[in-house]
């Protein structure tokens, strides 16, 4: 395996320190013999998508819904866009994701839980409460790292919660108890406020947070992923009522996003229902409404890798990293274009 020399600012503090080289798949700070030069001026430890459904064709490649070939469709975009790690936060199947040596590092949930009705017919799990927990037990058991509940969806017109907060606790308890962790999908505020009393993980869109949920999940370090990407999509079959209710959810999103930053709740880059690769987009829309560019940098890099519990540019990690010409707290744009990709030392663009 080639080794590397990489002669760059590290980002996302902008430490000039040291070079850093990559041998047989790994960080170093010693030089390395013979090691070739990679491009580029900047560097990040890989890119993370904390949000995507790899399962789901997002980017209209026309291949089939949950099938192998979709799923390495998507993750070589994501590969080659320099996402180096993907939370897969809900799938539509019911067995583990085909992610091998030449694929991002996939962070696997099970398949998406909501009750009849209560999210997108044919992509979930249709689950009534009196079963949800003997489905999140079986999940589970097959050893996934996430338990993915839908919080709440539309019923009638009206956003309303789909389980009751004393359930989504049990659901927590019992998931946190096999080692996992809980996302939960929250628009409205009776399912965000649950999602936080109940103890989730992480909270999912989160579109009316407010700050006193927002002090709780800093207190526990629960994380908030905005999917800004989904949430400012355009729906030309919306309803007047639904545009009316999402301008609320971004004016809320753009008051309680510096805010979150500032108490320290880990926010995370994800770009669920948008194109797989397209983690540049999703950093740019957080700047767009209030994070700083370094706090928006972190919540695709380092932030996200902390949460999840990846290493990042340190001495032993997986030479997973990307470089870049230009620097991208200066214009969020510049993360489209990679100079250079590795993944565990080998240079895949």
């Amino acid at each position: 395996m080639t080794a590397w020399r990489i002669t760059a600012t590290v980002l996302p503090d902008g430490d000039g320190g040291r070079d850093l080289w990559a041998r047989d798949g790994v960080l170093t700070h010693a030089p390395q013999p013979g090691a070739e030069d990679l491009p580029g001026r900047y560097v990040l430890p890989g890119l993370v998508d904390a949000h995507a459904h790899l399962t789901i064709d997002m980017s209209g490649t026309g291949l089939p819904t949950a099938s192998d070939d979709l799923v390495r469709a998507n993750l070589r975009a994501q590969r080659d866009a320099g996402v180096l790690l993907v939370r897969d936060i809900g799938r539509v199947r019911d067995d583990n994701l085909p992610a091998g040596d030449d694929d991002p590092v996939v962070h696997q949930a099970g398949r998406f839980l909501g009750p009849e009705g209560g999210w997108v017919e044919g992509l979930h799990v249709a689950t009534p409460a009196e079963r949800l927990l003997d489905t999140v037990a079986a999940q589970l058991a097959s050893g996934v790292a996430w338990i993915k509940v839908i919080g709440d969806w539309r019923h009638g017109g009206e956003i309303r919660p789909n389980y009751e907060t004393a359930l989504l606790r049990e659901v927590a308890a019992v998931t946190r108890a096999a080692g996992a962790r809980l996302a939960v999908h929250a628009l409205g505020p009776q399912a965000c406020r649950a999602a936080v009393e109940a103890g989730a993980d992480s909270v999912e869109h989160g579109c009316t947070l407010d700050d006193s949920l927002l002090a709780a999940m800093a207190g526990r370090g629960a994380a908030w992923t905005p999917t800004l990407s989904a949430v400012t999509a355009p729906n030309p079959d919306a309803s007047d009522a639904d545009h009316a209710r999402r301008r609320d959810w971004l004016d809320n999103i753009r008051a309680t996003l510096p805010r979150a930053a500032a108490l320290g709740v880990p926010v995370l880059a994800g770009t669920d229902t948008t194109a797989h690769g397209s983690v540049a987009g999703e950093v740019a829309l957080l700047v767009d409404y209030g994070l700083t560019p370094l706090d928006a940098l972190r919540a695709a890099t380092t932030a996200a890798r902390e949460f999840l519990g990846a290493p990042g540019l340190a001495e032993g990690a997986p030479a997973d990293l990307v470089t870049f010409d230009a620097d991208p707290r200066e214009d969020p744009g510049v993360l489209r274009a990679p100079a250079a990709v590795l993944l565990r030392g080998r240079r895949v663009r």
